[in-house]
Formats: C-alpha cells, structure tokens, sequence
C-alpha cells in the first residue's frame, strides 16, 4: 500500500513538470484552415481573409496572423491549457487518494501502526494536492482575466506591433504617392533627348547635349527603379506583419480620411491624463515592489513622477507635430487647388495646338508634384494624428 501510495504521488508530481511542445502552424490570412477565432464575426473574419489590406484591419491582422504574436500566445495558451490538465489530473488523483484512505479506515486496516502510517500518508498528500489545486486554479482564473499580466502583455505585443504595422503602411502609401511624379519626370527627360536628338540633325544641338539628355534619362530611371525597390521593401514589411507569405500579392488599401473636427475637438490636457493613466511602462513602474521600505517607496514614487512629467512632455511633442502638420496639409491642398487650374489652362493650350509637348508634360509634372506633396503632407498629417492616439492608448515610442 505505502507503495501504490508514493507512486500516485509521484505521478502527481509528474504532472507538474510536463508540457507539450506547442506546434507552430500558422497560417495567414486566406488561407481554409483558420478558423474563426472567438470575439469575432464571420463577416469581420471574411474581410480579414479577402487578400486586402485595409488600414482600419492591422491590429486584426496582427493579431490573429502576425507570426511573432502568434507563437507568443500559442506559447502562452499551450501553457495554460497544460496547466488546466494538470489540475484536473490533480483533481482525479485527489479523489483516488480519498478512496485508498476511505478503504484504509473501512477495511480495518488503518488500526495497526503500518496501517495508520499510510492513512496519515494519504491524507497529508491529499490536503497538500488540494492546496496545490486551489492555488493553481486560483492562478489560472487570474490569467483568463482581460486585465491579467499575460493577457496585458498579450495586448501589449499586439499593440506594439500594430504601430509599427501602420508606420509601415503609413510609409508604403506616402513612397507610393511619389511614384506618378517620377514616371512623368521619367517621360519628360526622354521628350527632352528625343528633341535634343532632332536638334543635332538639324544642325542646332550637339553631341554633347544629347549625352547630357541621356545622363537625365539615365537619372529618372535610377530614381524609379530605387522608388520600386522601396516601395516593394515596404510591401514584404508590411505583409510579413500582417501574416502574409512571400507567394502572395495582397491589395494594400490607402489611409483613411481624417475628419478634421476630430483634430479641433482634441484636448491635451485630457488626453494627457489618459496617456499617462494607459502608458505600459507607467503601469509596470506603479506594480513594481518597493522593498517595503520608505527609501525604496520614495525611489518608486520619484519613478513614477518622472515618467509621467516625461510622457505629459511627450504628448505636448506630438501635439504641436500634430498642429504643425495640419498647417503643412492645408497649404498643400492650397498649392494643389492652384496646380489643377494650372492643368486645365495647359489642357486647353496644348488641345488648340499652342503649347509644345515637350511644354504640356512640363505642365503635367508640374500638377504631378503637386499632388504628390499633398499625398504626402496627408501621409505626414495622419502618422502625426496616428501617433498621437496611439499615446494616448499606452504605446509611446522615442
């Protein structure tokens, strides 16, 4: 009996070591074996999986697909869910400990010295594995709990990595938008050869002038081939980011509009308390133990002061990036008014035959720039705007 007594035990004890090895299949986005995880629609999931990447989606994406996250949180789940075995095995084996002790004091046998010796035995085990249980299922409830460390650094990650996702497609969009300009410039510079090339025929240019064309032509293409490479690397970033794999093409949307009330309502003085209420790093310093000491307490409290000045500090930063870049806009969308007047008057000059080709393409870029330094004041306005709330919601990057 004493034997059969130490090795329930000692199964028991087994239990508390073992774990399973989690395996890392995931799959991105499209793909027919995900399936719809909980807290989230069919629809929602349907869009998830369409091969577009839409902005207001990346913290899904991520989430859900995002290779990094998803070896965490299958790390972290098949721990938990060992460590529910283990407590239901511990459970199990409690109540096969109850009944060899039940059995021990029926059969008679607990009345001998040998006897009573396994009793005390089984129920020592039994009390210290219901201890062990209850504290186990005390943890575990703790961590199924949204706001529980694991399921808060779980939130964390994804956060973290969603920023960095929208930098990425904030970037993407803003590259994009210089590549019209380019291939226009790339268009005038051979214009400019072609009629330097007339030019040497008709005795006007030189040689010179046409190498000097062909070093311009050489230049636009240099520049748009580095702009695809570019634009390309954001791609890869961004898919990798959001679970796709090298062999897909997803659609990469564009940004989303800004309601510029949404601008003029902020309140820094409230969103700096929010910021300063949500900020990780803060949330991690007010949890940190102080020694239970007043000279650790003190060094705590200075800690924490000193964080929160630095983030109000911080938020004031992006505040005023935030007015400065809504001012930047706003004369981008002025200088691009005029640019469209601009081509409309050169459409009609070169439709009546009195502006050149080499004039109307000339014209054309000129609208081109324009448009692509409004884009990009846009890009610039909302990765200010993004950045901002995102302090707002806990994650401030230097």
């Amino acid at each position: 009996m004493k034997k059969a007594v130490i090795l329930s035990f000692c199964m028991a004890a087994g239990l508390a070591v073992s774990f399973v090895i989690p395996v890392y299949g995931s799959t991105g986005p499209g793909q027919k074996e995900n399936s719809i995880p909980n807290g989230i629609t069919k629809e929602q999931w349907d869009k998830l999986n369409d091969q577009t990447i839409e902005f207001d989606e990346l913290s899904d994406l991520v989430r859900y697909f995002n290779p990094g996250i998803q070896n965490t949180t299958d790390t972290i789940y098949d721990s938990l869910d060992n460590q529910r075995y283990i407590q239901n095995e511990m459970k199990r084996y409690i109540i096969d400990l109850n009944d060899e002790a039940d059995e021990l004091k029926n059969s008679g046998a607990a009345d001998t010295a040998h006897g009573m010796e396994q009793y005390m035995i089984l129920n020592q085990t039994v009390k210290s594995m219901k201890a062990s249980a209850e504290k186990m299922g005390r943890s575990l409830d703790y961590m199924d709990r949204s706001n529980s460390s694991v399921q808060s650094n779980i939130t964390q990650a994804v956060k973290s990595n969603t920023y960095y996702a929208n930098q990425v497609m904030i970037s993407y969009n803003n590259t994009l938008a210089n590549r019209n300009t380019l291939i226009k410039a790339a268009e005038l510079s051979n214009a400019a050869l072609e009629t330097q090339e007339i030019s040497v025929k008709q005795g006007i240019s030189t040689e010179s002038d046409i190498l000097s064309a062909q070093k311009e032509v050489q230049s636009a293409q240099n520049s748009l081939l580095k702009l695809d490479q570019t634009i390309d690397s954001f791609r890869s970033s961004l898919c990798l980011m959001t679970g796709y794999s090298k062999d897909t093409t997803p659609v990469i949307g564009n940004l989303p509009d800004i309601d510029p009330a949404a601008i003029s309502a902020i309140s820094l003085e409230a969103d700096t308390a929010k910021a300063i209420g949500n900020n990780y790093n803060l949330i991690s310093e007010r949890h940190t133990a102080s020694n239970h000491s007043t000279t650790g307490l003190n060094n705590k409290i200075a800690r924490v002061s000193e964080g929160e000045q630095n983030v109000a500090i911080t938020m004031q930063s992006y505040y005023q990036a935030l007015l400065q870049e809504k001012k930047s806009y706003e004369a981008a969308c002025t200088s691009f008014e005029k640019a469209v007047l601009e081509k409309e008057k050169a459409d009609r000059s070169y439709q009546i035959g009195i502006l050149s080709k080499i004039g109307y393409i000339q014209a054309q870029l000129s609208y081109l720039k324009a448009e692509s330094a409004k884009q990009n004041a846009y890009g610039s306005l909302y990765q200010a705007y993004d950045t901002y709330q995102w302090a707002v919601n806990g994650i401030l990057m230097k």
